[in-house]
């Protein structure tokens, strides 16, 4: 869910894949072979084959692979010269989520320096994630001409999945729009959700949930309302409960900060929404800059 940021990907074919993703994994092992037994507990995260087309293929990896750098091939002192330099610059993140990132960067480069045909952004890797691009493969195990762009999540798995977790939905509406809910919700209590590590206090920066169970109760305890996991994860159970439980004040600063959310996402403003943002976009200043040319609201660009 990284987005697309490799010009050379494209979509990728519900039956390609397992095909693609058992050539990624060969040449991922030439890469890092010692580090092939964390490969088994890698899982797909969000919509990723449960439709006839994915725009990428996001994958959750375990944070404890990286116990022992030495396991990827990595130096240590290197890779401390890398934490030092992110330390000086940080203002908020911990060294926990510091050294990770210096560990996914070092990780970046040893893949930007090899000979495989994996592609990497080493410059937008780190932030607990590694963004990649690899050729596609069909049910042939021949490549099809084009790359699909690869997010490996490095984290809690259990958080991973709950945060990248898809329902398949009808209509214009994706897995993300779920997630980005949930996200405004959060910051609407002054709350900033992150989905390679839980939940903060915005003010304290103390973390205050790290796995589902502690999120589902705090949003419960801030909203007076009875979340369970199957609500939460799928939009339009999440925002009917929303619309029927909440006071129209509080209702319309979860739903403002919602759609100037996706004012900056590369997604469509869902359906039911759609009035809503009409009604609001100059108030809000919404643009309409990343809707898709297939949008009913795509004639409202203003940039």
């Amino acid at each position: 869910m990284g987005g697309n940021i490799f010009d050379s990907t494209k979509p990728i074919k519900k039956e390609h894949i397992k095909p693609t993703m058992k050539n990624f994994l060969i040449q991922f092992k030439e890469v890092f072979p010692k580090a092939e037994p964390y490969f088994g507990g890698m899982k797909t995260l969000g919509s990723v084959g449960k439709k006839d087309y994915s725009g990428d293929i996001d994958l959750a990896l375990s944070g404890k692979s990286f116990d022992n750098i030495e396991d990827w091939g990595l130096d240590k002192e290197y890779v401390t010269k890398l934490f030092d330099g992110f330390k000086k610059r940080a203002r908020t993140a911990t060294e926990e989520q510091l050294m990770k990132r210096a560990v996914i960067v070092a990780i970046a480069q040893k893949i930007e320096g090899s000979n495989s045909d994996i592609l990497v952004d080493v410059k937008g890797s780190g932030a607990g994630a590694l963004f990649l691009a690899f050729p596609q493969f069909d049910e042939n195990n021949e490549e099809v001409g084009d790359n699909v762009q690869i997010d490996v999540n490095v984290g809690d798995v259990d958080w991973l999945e709950f945060a990248y977790y898809s329902s398949t939905y009808k209509g214009n509406v994706k897995g993300l729009h779920r997630t980005q809910l949930m996200l405004a919700m959060f910051a609407n209590k002054g709350y900033i959700f992150s989905h390679n590590y839980g939940v903060k206090d915005k003010e304290t920066q103390e973390i205050v949930a790290n796995n589902p169970k502690q999120a589902i109760e705090l949003l419960n305890r801030e909203y007076n309302i009875d979340l369970d996991l199957s609500t939460l994860s799928d939009y339009f159970k999440l925002i009917e409960i929303l619309r029927t439980n909440l006071s129209r004040e509080e209702l319309e600063r979860i739903l403002n900060r919602y759609i100037k959310i996706l004012d900056f996402t590369r997604a469509d403003i869902p359906e039911d929404l759609q009035d809503y943002w009409i009604e609001k976009q100059g108030e809000l200043g919404l643009k309409g800059k990343f809707l898709p040319d297939t949008s009913n609201l795509f004639k409202y660009k203003t940039v």
